[in-house]
């Protein structure tokens, strides 16, 4: 590599992170917090934990292999700690850890920066911001439906509307798993394999099954029970449910029970995937409560790849931006026991909060432009008298205790025409102008920029107007 090229890579931010220009910030932050708002009135605590951990701890629910998606290192005592790639684990730790101070059920939220050392593509980053919810000590469905209708709420409070919500249920897969013939030892890989049939296609899914001592057999008979279209060959013992699969628009929480009815009798055998099937038809069933149903989709080839799921899980989709799912969760109901703790109910749900940018801004690439400036009031003033300075910044000192955001000349130059276009470039809509008369007079010039109008009035007077 050419010194050149060495310069230029070393002043650009590495693969898979990014720089966010000021306009930029304005909508992440208002993004970040609409979702603590909204985590915070459904009776959320904000938590926080380091953003790295003991690579043991981080590796414990999915596996040394994990390790090749976590940024991974050695401190300067050699203990292998690695950046937290997700915020379960860290719950895991903390809830194993703080236990006994806690209030049961625990519901926290948490808001921050991951990482994962993987490929970078459309919606996908190495450092990224999750915004997390869980509920830990409830083993009733009822804590699905309430962070589903939390997800509904948020997601109607950032503007968005048009997605589906994907569940399933790892005691369904399970069943699933054992009537296709795949060994008990196989199923983590079978169902890590079969979590990339969106992305890699069937060829290459099949591929892989061979590759780990699966068969193309166990893959087909894995699909065939999960076909939808097979409710119409079942021999038409069920009018109801070949209406339903021909006209599955129309009523989407009596087709999904449908469709879990059907593999109730396929799956007969499994108590298992019995228990998962009626799990979810309480959460179709309740969920038109809610006004949710319209929404809700079962989907029998969702796997959420990670391990420790043990119940429903969902997935949330834009049907604008093919960007994958921007919002995940489900139930995990052993994992604190792997942390020390005794196994407790519980459910969370992490939105990707990068990914619900990219959504918004795709949607309306001038977004951003139109965003108002988070600051209210430019401070001009039109010369270098110490009296007049200030006068000008007590005037910002007395607008920042009253909470009005303002910003106040710093550059020696004092051309007033070009402080009024340094405000009119950060969409600052008002200017305050001090001069000699404002001075003496003890008032200010108040300017308003887009109404091109300007008072001559007392500050009391501004606080007023610019509240």
């Amino acid at each position: 590599m050419t010194d050149k090229l060495k310069n230029i890579q070393q002043i650009q931010p590495p693969k898979g992170t990014r720089d966010f220009l000021p306009d930029a910030m304005i909508l992440r932050r208002n993004v970040m917090e609409t979702i603590r708002q909204c985590f915070a009135l459904y009776g959320f605590s904000e938590i926080d934990s380091p953003v790295f951990e003991y690579f043991e701890l981080l590796s414990r629910k999915c596996g040394e292999e994990i390790e090749k998606e976590i940024y991974t290192f050695h401190d300067k005592a050699d203990r292998k700690l690695g950046l937290r790639f997700e915020f379960t684990s860290p719950l895991g730790r903390y809830y194993a850890s703080n236990n006994a101070k806690l209030t049961k059920p625990f519901k926290r939220y948490v808001i921050g920066k991951v990482y994962r050392y993987e490929n970078t593509q459309n919606g996908r980053y190495r450092e990224f911001y999750q915004a997390d919810v869980d509920i830990i000590g409830v083993y009733s469905m009822l804590a699905e439906l309430e962070l589903i209708d939390l997800a509904v709420f948020t997601l109607e409070k950032l503007g968005l509307n048009n997605y589906e919500i994907h569940l399933n249920n790892r005691k369904i897969l399970d069943g699933i798993i054992e009537a296709s013939g795949i060994p008990v030892n196989k199923k983590e890989a079978a169902l890590r394999i079969l979590d990339k049939l969106s992305k890699i296609g069937e060829d290459k899914v099949i591929k892989e099954f061979i590759d780990n001592d699966l068969t193309e057999e166990n893959y087909k008979s894995f699909i065939d029970l999960v076909n939808y279209n097979n409710i119409n060959n079942n021999n038409n013992k069920n009018n109801n449910v070949n209406n339903a699969n021909n006209n599955i628009n129309a009523d989407f929480e009596s087709s999904n029970i449908l469709f879990l009815e059907y593999l109730k009798e396929k799956l007969k055998n499994s108590g298992k995937a019995l228990e998962g099937i009626n799990e979810l038809v309480f959460i179709f069933e309740n969920s038109s409560k809610f006004n949710l149903d319209k929404y809700l989709r079962f989907d029998p080839l969702l796997v959420r790849g990670l391990g420790y799921y043990t119940g429903p899980i969902f997935e949330i989709k834009s049907l604008d931006v093919n960007i994958g799912s921007f919002a995940a969760g489900g139930r995990y109901d052993n994992l604190i026991e792997l942390y020390g703790a005794r196994p407790e109910g519980a459910c969370g749900l992490s939105f990707g909060v990068d990914r619900i940018i990219d959504i918004i801004q795709e949607k309306n690439p001038d977004y951003i432009n139109n965003l108002p400036s988070p600051i209210k009031v430019f401070i001009a003033y039109l010369d270098s008298n110490e009296k007049l300075i200030d006068y000008s910044f007590n005037i910002a000192k007395l607008l920042r205790i009253n909470n009005i955001t303002c910003e106040i000349n710093l550059n020696e130059k004092l051309n007033i025409s070009k402080q009024l276009k340094y405000a009119n470039s950060k969409k600052i809509p008002y200017t305050i102008v001090i001069g000699a008369d404002e001075l003496k007079e003890n008032k200010i010039k108040l300017k308003d920029m887009k109404k091109a109008e300007e008072y001559f009035i007392s500050l009391k007077d501004a606080i007023k107007i610019l509240k």
